[in-house]
């Protein structure tokens, strides 16, 4: 009686697993978002709706992009709050940084801020990168 020979993976067929294996995880890498732009995904921040009325955006998270106008606060806190003039226009909204952020912000430097609206209007940075 003649044996019959035992099917198994071949090294061609492992092969091409594991390929599949690493471009399933290559993909769902890119779609969570791992480790890229924080801010690519944010919407940006309507300027006139906000100044219109900040609290009926108070929770939500946007994109502020904008250049350092100056320093609001007396300095003695840990925490820092600056005018940000948004774009080319003349509005300016209060960006308050939090004591985790050790960035050095100066007057005149643009930056590209990820916030989130607090009850009272301010816009609390989660995430900033220098432009």
């Amino acid at each position: 009686m003649a044996r019959r020979a035992k099917s198994g993976f071949k090294p061609a067929q492992l092969l091409i697993a594991a390929a599949a294996l690493l471009g399933l995880i290559v993909v769902g890498f890119a779609v969570v978002g791992g480790g890229g732009d924080s801010m690519a995904s944010t919407v940006a921040l309507d300027v006139q709706e906000y100044l219109d009325g900040a609290s009926a955006l108070s929770g939500n998270t946007y994109k502020v992009e904008g250049v350092v106008d100056g320093r609001l606060d007396s300095g003695r806190g840990r925490q820092r709050l600056f005018s940000v003039q948004m774009g080319d226009s003349a509005r300016f909204v209060p960006v308050l940084v939090p004591a985790d952020r050790e960035v050095n912000i100066q007057r005149g430097q643009r930056y590209v801020f990820k916030v989130r609206v607090q009850e009272n209007g301010i816009l609390e940075v989660m995430d900033l990168r220098k432009v």
